[in-house]
């Protein structure tokens, strides 16, 4: 009789299993790779750094989030990001603008400041999400020597996690090419000085 208990259990614990829900992973990666590291030319001009975001507590985990209604924040336990979303948003943030500036110019602000930037590019992430209706925002403040504040909106499908996904990162890639579009407009750092 007991034999047959534990069969029935272990039958049961295995068809449980089968059913279960399987976890997604993503990230904010281009869809389209970069050129190999080889054949990326070096480039003058400032070295820019890119600080780590500071980001809003309702999205500063690794499962994916969404919004619903006014006040409705949904948490999707088996969508979640490869790294916490604010590395997530400064990696970003530094290929889009090392794309527009050279790999060589453009970093992660690095905790031991060996060289000193031309520009450094602070971040501060209040929304990071997809409405029901499909629409990802991406509501920062960032500073480039003065104060900006962007909204950026990218729509997409919210039902799909991989489309959500895709939503974000063009927001983010707005926001990379605003900041680029400053930097570009601005005067050299030696220029600043005379």
């Amino acid at each position: 009789m007991r034999g047959h208990w534990l069969a029935a259990t272990a039958a049961a614990l295995l068809l449980a299993a089968c059913g279960s829900t399987p976890t997604q992973v993503f990230d904010l990666s281009p869809q389209v790779p970069d050129a190999p590291a080889a054949a990326v030319q070096t480039r003058g001009g400032p070295l820019i750094w890119v600080d780590k975001p500071s980001v809003a507590g309702y999205f500063d985990r690794t499962q994916m989030v969404t919004r619903g209604g006014a006040s409705r924040i949904s948490i999707h336990e088996f969508e979640i990001w490869s790294d916490p979303p604010a590395d997530l948003i400064q990696r970003a943030i530094v290929d889009d603008l090392a794309h527009r500036f050279g790999a060589d110019r453009v970093m992660g602000t690095p905790a031991a400041h060996y060289a000193t930037p031309g520009w450094q590019v602070a971040l501060d992430v209040i929304r990071f999400d997809v409405d029901d209706g499909g629409d990802a925002a991406l509501d920062a403040r960032w500073t480039l020597l003065a104060g900006s504040r962007d909204r950026l909106v990218a729509t997409g499908d919210a039902a799909d996690p991989a489309k959500r996904v895709t939503a974000l990162r063009a927001a983010v890639a707005m926001l990379a090419s605003r900041i680029g579009d400053a930097i570009a407009a601005a005067a050299t750092p030696d220029e600043r000085r005379r």
